[in-house]
């Protein structure tokens, strides 16, 4: 992960904690005063904030960076080769030498839309926008056929409000897919969400057929760009698997589809647009996308895990970029406000942390220990990743 790092041995490098400038209280956080969505869901659920506040509380959280805490302990050369031949039994329980010493490690959470979600997005998304483009037809092709549609479904307001939409979303997306499985056999899908201004979800999907190919049609928008489509009865087949609108377009090649798809994940995520739409993501505890299994074997015969990125793979990638440190433990989870960090620097290494610091590390250590039942939605930073 190409991340800024900073190796800090001078302790004023380490700010001052800064007061918090929020019109929202209490109510909507931990005892370290860090939004949690599940108090936000509680107070929207009891009709105390609107949608609107929801975004704003996103907001806020997403751009509040806190630091898991690493600590390492250092050996000399001599003392890590021995204990890298050790068995599993006695690394884990082997005595701490006299002349080891701690490496302190606070990498920046990946927030839904911040800088680390999308550096770590960039990086699970990197092959698939490398893929070869791979051509279906051309516009001078008498005989224009393709196996790969790129398809929005809308979300008919009058079937429910926003809230269920969201809800439901998921599972009637995998409905839809399975329906098309029946249809037309394998079928590959590259997806992700988006809101509409009145916070109801769609869908944008590549969809890719293995064994069907669907004849294409020129068509004149009424802007006057061209856009290509399937048939009429095509079209109706497939609309038939979705409960509302559906818009579907033949896809010339790969790239065409990835492109957009990349662009709603990435591109669009600093906007009014992608803040509403990932605020729903994060309140709703949605996946901002998914890539079915083959979905890249379908177009170059090999496969990789494309799954969105957690704060799993951010800690496993710090734990294995210092080989002078042999073995990591976590300590649990800090803002950057309180302990005086730049939040434009995603991982601080420390070796002799201000007392200040360490006197919070030790608290906060304390503390997650006695919340072992809370580790999985704390260590999510609440689907952040």
């Amino acid at each position: 992960m190409d991340q800024q790092s900073i190796l800090i041995t001078d302790p004023s490098k380490i700010y001052e904690p800064e007061p918090d400038n929020s019109m929202y209280g209490d109510e909507f956080r931990n005892e370290y005063g860090s939004i949690r969505r599940l108090f936000v869901r509680s107070q929207y659920y009891n009709d105390h904030i609107s949608k609107s506040d929801v975004v704003d509380l996103f907001k806020e959280w997403q751009t509040d960076p806190e630091y898991f805490i690493l600590r390492g302990i250092v050996y000399d050369k001599y003392e890590q080769e021995r204990l890298l031949h050790k068995s599993d039994e006695e690394y884990y329980t082997w005595e701490l030498p006299p002349d080891y010493d701690y490496l302190y490690k606070f990498v920046k959470a990946s927030k839904r839309g911040n800088d680390v979600y999308k550096k770590l997005v960039n990086q699970k998304l990197k092959p698939i926008d490398e893929l070869q483009d791979i051509m279906f037809f051309d516009e001078n092709d008498p005989d224009k056929r393709t196996c790969a549609l790129f398809v929005t479904l809308t979300y008919d307001n009058k079937r429910c409000n926003s809230d269920k939409a969201w809800k439901n979303i998921g599972s009637e997306f995998h409905l839809f897919h399975n329906n098309l499985r029946k249809q037309y056999g394998s079928v590959e899908v590259f997806r992700t969400w988006e809101t509409t201004n009145h916070y109801y979800p769609h869908v944008h999907a590549m969809i890719i057929f293995r064994s069907q190919n669907f004849p294409v049609l020129k068509h004149v928008n009424k802007d006057g760009t061209i856009s290509w489509r399937i048939p009429y009865k095509e079209k109706i087949k497939i609309s038939k698997y979705w409960h509302s609108s559906i818009d579907i377009q033949a896809l010339m090649d790969t790239n065409e589809g990835v492109k957009e798809l990349t662009k709603y994940i990435t591109k669009d995520l600093c906007s009014d647009k992608g803040d509403k739409t990932n605020a729903m993501i994060w309140f709703h505890r949605k996946q901002g996308y998914s890539i079915s299994k083959g979905f890249v074997e379908a177009i170059q015969g090999w496969n990789i895990d494309f799954n969105e990125p957690t704060n799993y793979d951010l800690i496993n990638n710090m734990c294995n970029c210092n080989h002078d440190v042999v073995k990591w433990e976590f300590l649990g989870i800090l803002r950057g406000v309180d302990l005086g960090f730049s939040p434009n620097v995603l991982v601080y290494e420390l070796k002799k942390p201000p007392p200040r610091v360490i006197e919070m590390v030790l608290q906060e250590h304390k503390r997650w220990n006695s919340r072992r039942s809370d580790r999985s939605e704390y260590f999510s930073i609440e689907g952040g990743n």
